[in-house]
This record gives structure tokens, sequence and C-alpha cells, in this order.
């Protein structure tokens, strides 16, 4: 199986794990998390608004009285000055990572991890369940699995917990083939290596 990893905005782990402190402290940790992915899922949902927030032609200011509008009430204090904080250093894109980073930390002090298990066709639930429960006892948490279908794999699937990504898949098996193959040296090319 091959792993990957995939890069997050370097700020992302301190923005989140300071909130993660301020939620801790105020019992409100799972509150924050769910407002900060609301808010992610209104940036994703509203390409308009996102280009709005990313734009240097637009003042800080304009863009904070504008956040301060659509979520004062509708998410926690914390949560409204994190966004205020990042318009002011100009770290909104990094929204997205930190509510990613936040939910892991969270979930991480919960003892459960996300999972997303891809497979070429949908698996049935005898093997899902032996498949996540394979997961939670080799992890030592509780597997929370997301299923995806990728008929592209052409059979065998990939997981992902985290950053890391297991691939199993048919796919990546002939692709490692094919570049083994390639490597092969036959007859002549043996003999002479000049």
């Amino acid at each position: 199986m091959a792993a990957s990893i995939k890069q997050r905005h370097p700020v992302s782990l301190a923005y989140a794990q300071a909130l993660l402190e301020v939620g801790i402290a105020r019992k409100e940790s799972d509150l924050y998390g769910e407002q900060l992915d609301s808010i992610v899922a209104v940036l994703e949902s509203d390409p308009q608004f996102a280009v709005f927030l990313e734009s240097p032609k637009i003042r800080r200011e304009e863009k904070k009285s504008v956040l301060e509008k659509a979520f004062t009430g509708q998410v926690a204090d914390p949560v409204l000055n994190l966004v205020r904080i990042l318009v002011d250093r100009d770290r909104q894109e990094a929204l997205g990572d930190i509510a990613r980073t936040y939910g892991e930390r969270l979930d991480m002090i919960a003892g459960r991890v996300m999972a997303t298990i891809t497979s070429s066709a949908t698996l049935g639930d005898e093997v899902r369940e032996a498949l996540v429960g394979a997961l939670a006892e080799k992890l030592q948490k509780e597997v929370i699995a997301e299923d995806q279908v990728d008929p592209d794999l052409l059979g065998g699937l990939t997981i992902q917990v985290g950053d890391m990504v297991l691939d199993s898949s048919l796919r990546s098996h002939f692709r490692r083939v094919r570049h083994g193959m390639s490597q092969i040296r036959l007859g002549k090319d043996l003999i002479d290596e000049d």
C-alpha cells in the first residue's frame, strides 16, 4: 500500500489549537467545530463571498464588517474573533485548513478518527463493518467512516485517515507494475551497460 501526505496551510495547527483550548476551557469545543465547519461551507458554496474575502482590493475593515453582519449571533465570539484575526493578518484562505485541523484535534482528544473508504463498487454491510472494525482495532480509536465509490479504481480500495492515504487499489498496483516493467533491462542491455 502506498501512502501520501497532503500539506496544509502552515498556520492551521496554531490557530486550531488556540481555538480548541478556548473551546475546552468554555466547554464549547464541539460547538466551535460545528461553527467553523458552517463558515467554511458558506465559503465553499458561495464563490463570490470567498473572492470578496480574499480580494486585496477590498479593505480589511470592510471585510470584517460584512463578516460581523453575517455571523454575529450565528457563531460564538471566539470563532468570530478567529475569523477577524485571519482577515487582519491576511490569512483567511487558511480557514478551511484550520477547520479540518480543529476537527481532527477534537477527534483525537475524543479518541476517534475520520476515515474515507473509497472502493470501485459499493461495499456490502458486512465487508464495511469488518473493515471499520479492523481499522478501529489497528488504530485503537473509534473510526467514523465515510464511503465513496470511484469506478476508476478498477478494484481494491483506498483508505484515508487524516492526511495519510493507504492505497491498495488495482489502479495503483498497475502503475507500480508499469513502472517496474519500464525499469527491466532485456537482452543486449544486460550485457552492454554503455
